[in-house]
């Protein structure tokens, strides 16, 4: 961060205020005989008439906080370990740590499972509105199923395809239902 940044935001009274982030000037610090550089920042946040709280932050450069002080707090937080990730051969390539990927269960979720319900309400009004537009959908779809039922084919894939093929006019020619289990009971009888 290199200059000033000031945002607005909600007071835990529900009241507009801002909150202000200042750089900080960087340190070097050694912990456990390791030399670290650590980048600071100010983050102050309005009270309304009253002073604003701060806080000094310093982070090392994986991102780890290094200390946090309210400003007129006695409380003052910092790390006694340098991290475990932080200790590496400076010649070989940072890798960020591997934190691994959970099961998503976004049924649990509840933002996650309202989008779902929203977006499947509104798939369902588009499908509805689209078959009210196209009544011949209906009709074909009706056909489709009414023949497949009749003829029973082993291979349903093969026989929609030739069944739906019949309306391309880029569809070669070929015997209709060729995939269909359909036994001509009048070409038994006559025999």
């Amino acid at each position: 961060m290199h200059s000033r940044m000031c945002f607005k935001t909600f007071s835990t009274d529900n009241t507009l205020t801002s909150v202000t982030y200042s750089p900080l000037e960087s340190h070097t610090i050694s912990i456990q005989n390791v030399t670290l550089e650590t980048v600071g920042i100010e983050r102050s946040v309005e009270n309304g008439e009253e002073s604003a709280t701060s806080w000094k932050i310093y982070f090392l450069s994986d991102g780890h906080m290094y200390s946090r002080a309210q400003v007129g707090s006695p409380v003052y937080m910092k790390i006694k370990d340098v991290p475990e990730n932080f200790i590496r051969d400076e010649d070989a390539d940072w890798v960020f740590p591997d934190f691994g990927k959970g099961k998503l269960h976004w049924e649990d979720d509840i933002e996650m499972l309202s989008h779902f319900l929203d977006r499947k309400e509104e798939l369902k009004e588009d499908h509805v509105s689209y078959m009210r537009r196209h009544p011949e959908l209906k009709a074909i779809l009706g056909d489709f199923l009414q023949f497949l039922l009749m003829r029973k084919p082993s291979d349903v894939i093969e026989f929609a395809a030739d069944f739906f093929s019949s309306y391309s006019s880029a569809a070669e020619m070929k015997p209709s239902f060729a995939h269909s289990n359909f036994i001509n009971k009048s070409a038994i009888r006559s025999e």
